[in-house]
């Protein structure tokens, strides 16, 4: 996503946004880039922020690009 922090009216982009809008990279320090990492949870099915997982009870561990539950039957694959 790409932020634009000096102007908060200013919707938040995705990269191939950004650059199909306006043609350029963008520029720090007024145009921010921020990843934002979700996945869909095994259990309800339900998309949640990354860090969200660590409080999950079933949570075992982040690792190579992975999350493993102890719940779940299965893992979740981060993209």
């Amino acid at each position: 996503m790409v932020v634009d922090t000096e102007d908060l009216f200013n919707p938040e982009l995705t990269y191939e946004s950004f650059l199909k809008e306006h043609g350029v990279d963008p520029e720090p320090p007024r145009f921010r880039v921020v990843s934002i990492e979700t996945v869909t949870c095994p259990e309800d099915g339900v998309p949640v922020l990354v860090t969200e997982c660590g409080a999950c009870p079933g949570f075992v561990r982040r690792m190579e690009g992975k999350i493993y539950c102890r719940k779940a039957t299965k893992t979740v694959e981060l993209t």
